[in-house]
C-alpha cells in the first residue's frame, strides 16, 4: 500500500474572478501559497521584513536555517506520553534537547498547559491520524510547485535515518512506530550491519535504526526558495519588503499596514511564521502560537559524508547533507523571540555531531531560528473567524517544509471558495481559543 495520495485536479474554469491577495510572510509556506494561488489565476503580493531566502545568523528565518527536510512520515506530535515523562529531567540538564528560559515560564503557562492536554494517549493518536492526512497529500502539494519552479535537481529522494543507540531506546520508540505503520508510513529496520553498509561515516554506536522510505530532502535550502521566488516573479507576483504592523479590514477591502504605508487586498494570508501572533491578533483572532527555538551548526568539511540525514531522537537533531556541507540541526529551546542565542546550545550539538559523524572537523557558522509552534503540534490553517477575508496558514513546527505545498493548496482552495482535499477542521486557528 502506498503512503502518498493525490490530490483533486483543480478546475479548468475558475469559479470566480481573480482576486487580489496579499501574504504577510515570504518564507516557504508564503512562497508555496503565492505560487497555488497564481496557479488558479489570482495577483499576488508578498510581504516580508527580509527578501526570500534571507538567513544571516540569528535572523530566525526557518525557511533557510531548517534541518532540510520533506518528512513525510513525521506524523507524530512533539507531545506524548514518553516526552512528557521526560520532560522534568531534561530541564534540568543543561545540554539536553530541551531547554526553558524560566522568566519565560509565566507567558508560556497557558501554552504549556495545553501541551500537556495533547499528550494523553487518546490526544496522540488524534492528532496522528489528522497528521497522517496532511502528510500523505504533502507531496502532491509539492509536486507542481517544484516542476514549476523546475527545482527537481536540488531534491534528493533519499530516505532518512532514525538511529536507537540501545535496545531500551529501540524498545521505547516502538508505540511511535506502530502508531506510523498505521498511517501507512513507508518504513525498514535495519540492524547494525545494515547501518553500518548504509551510512560507513557513522561512529558504530546504534543499536538499531528505521529507514522512512518516503523522506525527501532539499540539499540546498536557499536555493530552493529563491526558485519559488524567482518563479513567483516570473508569474507577475510582486514582493514589498516591509514589517507588517497590523491587519484591518473595512468594507471594501483588507488593509496591511506597513508603517506609513498601507497595502490593500481583497483577501490576505497570514503567514508569518512565529511573528503571526501579534498580526492575528490586531485582526481579532487569539493563536495559541508561540515559538520553538532552533539550532543549526554547518561543518563546511562534511559534504559527502552521509548519503542521507539521520536522526539519533535522544539528542534531538538531525545532520542533513548539504551541497555547502553537513548540517547539525535541532533542539527545542521555549523562550521567545527576543532572547539572544545560548551558545551552550551549539557549542552541546557540534560537540554531539563530532562524536556521532567522526569525520567532521570544524564546524563553521551557527545559527538561531524559531519555529511557529502550536501545542498540539498541527498547523492553525483556515479562515479568521473575526474575517473570513484574512486565511492562516502558519504554525507548522518543525515540518514547516514538509506541509509547505499542501498549506498553499489549502489556501486556494478556501479563497476560491471550493472545499479543502481533507477536512480542516482539526486545524482551525482559533481551537484554543
Amino acid at each position: 500500500m502506498t503512503f502518498h495520495e493525490s490530490l483533486p485536479p483543480l478546475p479548468l474554469h475558475p469559479p470566480g474572478p481573480p482576486r487580489r491577495v496579499a501574504i504577510v510572510g515570504a518564507g516557504v509556506v508564503g512562497l508555496s501559497c503565492a505560487l497555488w494561488l497564481q496557479r488558479c489565476g489570482h495577483t499576488v503580493t508578498l510581504v516580508d521584513r527580509e527578501p526570500p531566502a534571507a538567513g544571516a545568523a540569528y535572523t530566525g528565518a526557518a525557511s533557510f536555517g531548517n534541518a532540510c527536510t520533506m518528512a513525510f512520515g513525521a506524523c507524530i506530535p512533539v507531545a506524548s506520553p514518553g516526552v512528557l515523562a521526560r520532560v522534568p529531567a531534561m530541564l534540568l540538564e543543561r545540554r539536553s534537547p530541551l531547554a526553558i528560559f524560566w522568566r519565560d515560564l509565566p507567558r508560556l503557562l497557558p501554552w504549556l498547559a495545553e501541551f500537556v492536554r495533547a499528550s494523553t494517549p487518546a490526544q496522540v493518536e488524534r492528532i496522528t491520524a489528522v497528521l497522517g492526512g496532511l502528510l500523505r497529500l504533502a507531496e502532491a502539494g509539492h509536486a507542481p510547485l517544484i516542476e514549476a519552479s523546475r527545482a527537481d535537481a536540488l531534491i534528493r529522494r533519499a530516505g532518512c535515518l532514525y538511529l536507537y543507540k540501545t535496545p531500551r531506546s529501540f524498545a521505547a520508540a516502538q508505540r511511535e512506530i506502530a502508531l506510523r505503520a498505521r498511517e501507512r508510513v513507508g518504513m525498514e529496520i535495519l540492524d547494525a550491519e545494515a547501518v553500518r553498509a548504509a551510512e560507513p561515516a557513522l561512529a558504530p554506536l546504534y543499536h538499531k535504526a528505521v529507514r522512512f522510505t518516503d523522506t525527501y530532502f532539499v540539499d540546498d535550502p536557499r536555493a530552493y526558495a529563491l526558485a519559488l521566488a524567482e518563479t513567483v516573479r516570473r508569474q507577475g507576483g510582486t514582493f514589498v519588503r516591509g514589517e507588517a504592523a497590523g491587519i484591518a479590514g473595512t468594507p471594501e477591502h483588507v488593509d496591511v499596514h506597513l508603517g506609513t504605508r498601507v497595502l490593500q487586498a481583497e483577501r490576505v494570508v497570514l503567514a508569518a511564521g512565529a511573528w503571526s501572533g501579534r498580526l492575528a491578533a490586531s485582526v481579532g483572532d487569539r493563536l495559541r502560537l508561540d515559538t520553538e527555538r532552533g539550532y543549526h551548526v554547518m561543518f563546511p568539511d562534511g559534504a559527502g559524508l552521509l548519503g542521507a540525514p539521520c536522526c539519533y531522537p535522544e539528542h534531538g537533531f538531525y545532520m542533513t547533507p548539504l551541497r555547502s556541507g553537513l548540517r547539525a540541526a535541532g533542539t527545542v529551546e521555549l523562550g521567545g523571540l527576543g532572547r539572544p542565542p545560548r551558545p551552550v546550545r551549539t557549542d552541546t550539538i557540534a560537540a554531539v555531531a563530532r562524536t556521532l559523524v567522526p569525520g567532521l572537523s570544524r564546524a563553521g557558522s551557527d545559527w538561531l531560528g524559531f519555529r511557529p509552534s502550536m501545542p498540539d503540534s498541527l498547523p492553525a490553517i483556515g479562515p479568521s473567524p473575526a474575517d473570513a477575508r484574512v486565511i492562516h496558514a502558519v504554525g507548522h513546527g518543525h515540518i514547516g517544509l514538509t506541509l509547505a505545498g499542501i498549506t498553499g493548496r489549502i489556501v486556494c482552495d478556501l479563497i476560491d471558495g471550493r472545499a479543502p482535499p481533507l477536512d480542516i477542521t482539526p486545524l482551525r486557528p482559533t481551537r484554543f481559543a
